[in-house]
């Protein structure tokens, strides 16, 4: 049987959308999609067959319907998916797939688990760990050489199960050989937007970040090390020093001075730094650091952050506050009335 011109072009037409489709289906290293009904939806893009053998893997601990414990897939009782491509440095893919299951399909808990696969400068995807995530939910992820990070909703204590208002960050760590353990995000919020070239970085803006970021580490820069040489100005050094001697014979500070010395607050998250406007000047900068409290997300404290140049460049002369005493004054008061009392 005879065909026309038109239906040889219109099978070769056809032939290189296909053939478009699947080169850009290898290419794709970017991109989200979701499945919510179950996980084996999300098996697409390039790591999609190492993505399906994972989730139908019978590798998990569950319950039976019949309430004898038994190995489950996660397909098996998966609620919804998602998989997530991106790029942690040049020539690395990563693809996070997130899976809401029930190991017990018995009952009502949910439980959330995360699936990294990793390719090397072209190579095929291979699962590089599985991890158990915090939080129901995965969103706004962004990748990152070292981590990825990403935002999920959480109870606050007048919220209904159903409708979570608060929103955290979290990160997946990526070590040379796996991955893990989840924790919270505590740097590097700003890789979530767009970033503006700036020709000279801000010195005294980054000081005061590594600051903050620090975690629970602060304490060594408050120490009256010669580490602090490197953070403090000469003149809070020197009543840093003063004071340690003497914080064994007397209360003089205790808690974080960068949430106005704040007891057992888990170190500062969600930080925001505000340079001030007006304050900058060739001898003086002021910094005003907006921060949560990781055990206590709701209580927040604004806190100024003085520095002084030296010849090292900025370091930090004061930390203030609002509506506390600076940690300066407060050292040197505390270190007075102990001597005094040793005096008497």
């Amino acid at each position: 049987m005879m065909r026309s011109p038109l239906f040889f072009i219109s099978i070769l037409a056809m032939s290189v959308c296909m053939l478009a489709g699947i080169s850009q289906a290898a290419a794709e290293e970017t991109g989200h999609f979701a499945d919510p009904h179950g996980a084996l939806g999300v098996a697409w893009g390039p790591a999609a067959a190492e993505v399906r053998a994972a989730l139908t893997a019978r590798t998990q601990d569950c319950t039976s319907m019949e309430f004898k414990p038994t190995r489950c897939a996660l397909a098996d009782n998966a609620l919804n998916a998602d998989i997530h491509y991106g790029s942690t440095r040049a020539g690395r893919s990563i693809a996070l797939v997130s899976v809401r299951w029930q190991s017990d399909p018995t009952g009502n808990a949910v439980e959330a688990k995360g699936l990294v696969f990793a390719a090397e400068n072209g190579s095929g995807f291979r699962l590089f760990g599985q991890i158990d995530l915090l939080g129901d939910s995965v969103s706004d992820v962004v990748f990152e050489p070292g981590r990825i990070t990403y935002a999920t909703n959480y109870l606050r204590p007048d919220d209904s199960r159903s409708n979570p208002t608060g929103r955290r960050r979290y990160e997946i760590p990526l070590g040379a050989n796996g991955i893990g353990p989840v924790a919270i995000q505590r740097t590097g919020f700003g890789a979530a937007t767009s970033v503006q070239s700036q020709p000279q970085p801000d010195e005294a803006l980054q000081l005061v970040k590594r600051l903050y970021e620090a975690g629970e580490d602060y304490a060594a820069i408050f120490g009256g090390s010669a580490a602090a040489s490197a953070t403090l100005s000469p003149g809070l050094a020197k009543v840093v020093r003063e004071a340690m001697p003497l914080s064994r014979r007397c209360p003089i500070y205790d808690g974080d001075p960068r949430l106005g010395g704040a007891q057992g607050a888990g170190g500062p998250t969600r930080m925001r730094y505000d340079v001030e406007a007006g304050r900058n000047a060739v001898d003086r900068r002021t910094i005003m650091v907006t921060a949560a409290q990781a055990e206590a997300p709701k209580v927040v404290s604004r806190t100024r952050v003085v520095l002084i140049p030296a010849p090292g460049g900025w370091r930090i002369d004061d930390l203030v506050t609002e509506g506390m005493p600076g940690y300066r004054a407060t050292l040197a008061d505390a270190s007075a009335r102990c001597r005094s009392a040793r005096s008497r």
